[in-house]
């Protein structure tokens, strides 16, 4: 049996082995990678429940989205008709119907009053999308169930295109 001392001699060398040494460093990253993911999932978890507590402590006003105010600028529009080679209102309208629509610019919340003339035949309400395009403008589709369609092109400095498609 070794003594106290010799047993010390020899774990200092043993530390001083540089294959032991490696293997040592080795087995402190192997921990370190092992603990990682556990402690990365437990300040997702803690930081989850903190929004969630946040979420419930909010009051319910503070998210409803806000409606559309009349835009402060007056609209010069431009009305353009593309006629399309199979005519989209397959019926013999008596005549076009004015209406106005209440657009909304989907880039600032605001809206304008877009007078347009649409078929007789056009009934019902129609389906809108609404996005923002490229260099910066506002496109609002509305297509009724006959195949008529209306598209307004928000531009910059107040102009509003008026596409029709399908007369």
């Amino acid at each position: 049996m070794r003594s106290l001392g010799s047993a010390f001699a020899a774990s200092a060398k043993e530390a001083r082995d540089p294959a032991n040494l490696a293997f040592m460093e080795f087995a402190n990253m192997s921990t370190i990678t092992k603990s990682l993911p556990l402690f990365l999932a437990a300040v997702i978890l803690l930081a989850s429940a903190g929004t969630t507590f946040a979420a419930k402590s909010a009051e319910p006003t503070c998210c409803a989205p806000e409606p559309p105010k009349p835009c402060c600028y007056e609209p010069c529009f431009r009305y353009k008709t593309h006629r399309l080679a199979k005519k989209a209102c397959p019926c013999d309208c008596c005549g076009p119907t004015e209406a106005i629509l209440q657009v909304t610019d989907p880039r600032c919340n605001c809206y304008v009053d877009v007078p347009v003339c649409i078929p007789s035949c056009c009934e019902g309400v129609p389906c809108i999308e609404s996005r923002c395009g490229l260099f910066n403008r506002g496109i609002v589709e509305y297509e009724w169930c006959c195949g008529f369609k209306v598209k307004v092109v928000f531009k910059n400095h107040g102009k509003v295109d008026v596409h029709y498609y399908g007369l």
